[in-house]
């Protein structure tokens, strides 16, 4: 069991602006849930390795930058969420569990939140922004468990806010940059325009199944990245990236564990970076959640073409529908799905989770997820710790910086028992070296815990 040693709210260390802040409709349409990561750090012979007294200090002073996490979600007189600015501080735990690092299934992330991520009760309130834990381990390691409120906070957006307080615990401020809260250019149009009704943002939320789910991490190689990518850059495709080539492998393979008829329409959903698609684009370090959805339906001939032959249908023809789908999303599209919201109003903005679509999937991969040194070493290890639902994926660069890609499957049981043959198999396939490009899938991260 994990053993609280201090529970404390750290505010900002100087006075911040206070009110009530706006919020997109991005941030409106957005899961209004906690989600985040944990990051272990090897133990070193610092004296003040983790230092608790060190860690709040310089938190306070993040603060003052990142001053809407200090704050409160609240309800407008509109309906609309908002956050209320008025420094009552962050969520900080101090912890320890009697348990090394090879006693711990980095893999389960329900474990995870339970171990690692304060309990939202300890808050007081469900409407805090930012919950913290540092949690020593036996072996002298640290976790240290962030958890965000998804209604403000995206990936990137939590990210920057982690290499900051990083970088002022290390005492770098050359490398600290400050957040933009300028949402200006996610207003929508007067009057709002909606060019078709995204129906990413109109479809029943996802149920979950009667049979329970189960996750499995599939880890690629670079080599078998560069492999994968290869075989999609054939016909209309020139070049792709290893996003678009992980997403093509998957989706066919989910087509085909899942036993659909070819002339049944399958569908992918996933959500894309708005800050460089914008036109004038967002300042490089802006802080809410600039992501658009987008969802690409197709038959399911078109990706498996016969569900018994896996290798019928070739790769690069489901990447050409993956990659189509990405490119749509502009300037025109954003505009579009930020003023869709605005005419449908609180019929859009009540919905939680998002679409019973027949797969999602949610990518981590490209973002600094390791760059979160506070002085003592970059992470060993970083994952989240929240689960994304039956039919999801979750992509994620390997530890190392070596050029591979996690990939984390969360789908039924019975469907992960085809799944997982079936991926080795189109893997495989069009190879002829199966010692390149063969896997096996990891029952944990594979990385080195001697050290931990």
């Amino acid at each position: 069991m994990v053993e609280l040693l201090e529970s404390s709210f750290v505010v900002p260390c100087e006075d911040t602006p206070k009110g009530r802040l706006w919020l997109s409709n991005l941030d409106q349409v957005s899961p209004h849930t906690l989600g985040g990561f944990v990051h272990i750090y090897k133990k070193t012979e610092a004296n003040n390795f983790f230092l608790v007294e060190v860690l709040k200090a310089t938190l306070s002073k993040t603060l003052v930058l990142f001053y809407p996490l200090a704050g409160r979600q609240v309800v407008g007189s509109d309906g609309r969420a908002e956050l209320d600015c008025n420094a009552e501080g962050c969520l900080f735990v101090s912890a320890k569990l009697e348990r090394s690092f090879d006693g711990i299934n980095f893999q389960l992330w329900k474990e995870l939140e339970d171990l690692f991520i304060p309990s939202i009760k300890m808050a007081g309130s469900p409407f805090i922004m930012l919950m913290i834990q540092v949690t020593r381990l036996k072996c002298g390691g640290v976790v240290v468990g962030f958890a965000f409120n998804h209604v403000f906070v995206d990936g990137r957006s939590s990210l920057h806010f982690i290499q900051t307080w990083a970088g002022i615990t290390r005492g770098d401020m050359s490398s600290v940059i400050s957040p933009s809260f300028d949402l200006t250019q996610l207003h929508a149009r007067s009057p709002p325009i909606a060019n078709f009704h995204p129906e990413e943002y109109t479809c029943e939320t996802i149920k979950p199944t009667q049979t329970g789910s189960t996750t499995t991490k599939f880890s690629l190689s670079k080599e078998q990245v560069s492999h994968l990518k290869s075989r999609c850059c054939k016909g209309s495709v020139t070049r792709i990236s290893s996003y678009c080539a992980v997403v093509s492998l998957v989706w066919k393979c989910f087509c085909v564990a899942q036993g659909l008829a070819p002339d049944t329409t399958a569908q992918i959903m996933f959500t894309v970076d708005i800050r460089d698609r914008l036109k004038p684009p967002l300042p490089k370090h802006h802080f809410s959640n600039a992501v658009v959805r987008r969802s690409v339906q197709s038959e399911v001939s078109k990706i498996t073409s016969e569900v018994s032959k896996i290798t019928s249908s070739p790769l690069h023809v489901v990447a050409e529908i993956v990659k189509a789908a990405i490119a749509t999303v502009d300037d025109e599209y954003i505009r579009s799905s930020i003023d869709y919201a605005e005419i449908m109003g609180n019929e859009v903005f009540g919905r939680k989770g998002v679409p019973a679509s027949h797969l999602r999937v949610v990518s981590i991969s490209g973002l600094p997820v390791y760059d979160a040194d506070f002085g003592w070493g970059a992470p060993q290890l970083v994952s989240r710790w929240q689960v994304g639902g039956n039919r999801s994926v979750y992509i994620s660069d390997e530890p190392g910086g070596n050029g591979g890609k996690g990939i984390f499957v969360t789908v039924d049981s019975a469907t992960m028992c085809r799944f997982e043959k079936i991926f080795y198999e189109e893997l495989n396939s069009d190879n002829e070296n199966n010692s390149l490009i063969g896997m096996e899938i990891s029952p944990k991260y594979q990385i080195s815990r001697s050290n931990l």
